[in-house]
């Protein structure tokens, strides 16, 4: 018996993401708004959230997020946010918000999740049919 698709586990990292940065980050409201949608898109179309995430995270910030480059992510977010709203844009706001209060081991357990969730979407894309 063969585990998850590799479209299953970027839904399912993705999701605990968003689930570890709602525990952080009980005060933004659009972190729970954000995890919600994913949680209903994994159910009903977990390609959705695949091509979001590749649109607006993967693609644009590969190389910031490889270079762990707030700054580069922060500037970005800022852009996106003020002339868009997606379900991928609440993550990056805690860049803006939150990022030079954090203690080093939150910064890399952040970017752990973005470098992982990179190499997972690859992997999903690859198999896409």
């Amino acid at each position: 018996m063969s585990g998850p698709s590799p479209l299953t586990t970027f839904c399912n990292m993705f999701v605990r993401f968003l689930e570890e940065l709602r525990e952080t980050f009980p005060e933004e409201r659009e972190i729970k708004s954000a995890l919600e949608i994913v949680q209903n898109a994994r159910k009903i179309n977990p390609r959705l959230i695949l091509d979001m995430y590749v649109t607006h995270v993967a693609g644009p910030l590969r190389e910031p997020i490889a270079k762990e480059d707030a700054n580069a992510i922060i500037a970005y977010a800022r852009t996106k946010l003020s002339t868009q709203f997606n379900e991928t844009l609440p993550a990056l706001a805690i860049f803006d918000r939150h990022w030079d209060g954090l203690a080093d081991s939150n910064r890399q357990a952040i970017w752990k999740y973005m470098k992982v969730l990179i190499v997972l979407s690859d992997k999903a894309q690859a198999t896409r049919v």
